[in-house]
C-alpha cells in the first residue's frame, strides 16, 4: 500500500524551517541522480521547525536497487505525511518516521532506527504548536486509497453476481472509499479526533498491507448491513 524504499536509502536532509513547507534532498542506491523534494506540510511537534539529516543501510551498486527505485521521481512534490524523530512529544511512532504522499510515486515511507538520523537547529517549542492533524492524515490516506483504485481503473472488488468478495474472516471492518468498498481490516482502534489506527489491507493490493491511520467513517463493521450508497 506503499513505496518503501528504506532498504535503498543511502542519505539525506529535510528542512521545515518555513512553517507548512518541506525541502530537501535524499540519495537512494539505484538511482543516479539524489531525488529532491518540496512539499506542503510540517513536521510533527518533536522536530517542527528544524532541519534533520539522516543516513541508510543502503549499499552502492546493490543488484536489486535499480529495480525497485525504477520509476521513482527525481523532484518529488505533494503533501507531508506523518514525519518524525520519535522524541517527545510523542505525537505518532517512538522511532524515526518519513512519510510523504507523493504527485508522482503516491505514498512513500521511509522508517530508520534513533541512531541515523540527527536534528539540525532548534524545534520550536511544542507547547506553543498544534498536533499535525489526524484528520487531514486520514483524507490524504483516503485520496490515496481512492487514487490505487481509479489508477487500476477497478474499484478494488466488487459486490454482485459473479464477482464475489475474497474477504478473511480475521478482519472486522470493510473500508469504503468513494462508494466503493475497497479493501478491509482488522485491530481497530477508534480514537476521538474521527481517526482509527488499524491494519488494512486493499483488495486490488492484498500484499501490501499494513498498519496506519485512516478515517473512522471510512470503516464499516462487517456485522451491519452496508448502506445502499457503498455498494456498487
Amino acid at each position: 500500500m506503499a513505496w518503501r524504499p528504506t532498504e535503498y536509502l543511502l542519505e539525506g536532509e529535510l528542512d521545515n524551517t518555513m512553517p507548512e513547507k518541506v525541502t530537501g534532498w535524499m540519495r537512494f542506491a539505484g538511482m543516479k541522480n539524489q531525488v529532491t523534494f518540496d512539499l506542503k506540510g510540517d513536521f510533527h511537534r518533536d522536530i517542527r521547525g528544524a532541519t534533520i539529516h539522516f543516513v541508510g543501510d543502503g549499499r552502492e551498486g546493490d543488484a536489486k536497487a535499480s529495480n525497485y527505485m525504477d520509476g521513482f521521481a527525481e523532484h518529488q512534490t505533494g503533501k507531508v505525511g506523518d514525519i518524525t524523530a520519535g522524541l517527545l512529544p510523542h505525537d505518532y511512532v517512538r522511532y524515526p518516521y518519513i512519510e510523504w504522499y507523493g504527485d508522482a510515486n503516491g505514498r512513500v515511507v521511509i522508517e530508520l532506527e534513533a541512531g541515523q538520523i540527527k536534528i539540525i537547529g532548534t524545534p520550536l517549542p511544542a507547547d506553543e504548536c498544534q498536533p499535525v492533524s489526524r484528520a487531514e492524515q486520514g483524507r490524504n490516506m483516503a485520496e490515496f486509497l481512492a487514487g490505487l483504485s481509479h489508477d487500476l481503473n477497478v474499484p478494488a472488488v466488487a459486490i454482485g453476481p459473479g464477482q464475489p468478495i475474497v474477504s478473511d474472516p480475521d478482519y472486522s471492518h470493510w473500508v469504503v472509499v468513494e462508494g466503493q468498498i475497497v479493501g478491509e481490516a482488522h485491530s481497530v482502534e477508534p480514537s476521538d479526533d474521527g481517526q482509527s489506527f488499524a491494519f488494512v489491507r486493499l483488495f486490488s493490493m492484498p500484499e501490501m498491507a499494513e498498519y496506519g491511520y485512516i478515517e473512522t467513517d471510512r470503516l464499516r463493521p462487517k456485522t451491519v448491513p452496508l448502506h445502499k450508497e457503498d455498494r456498487p
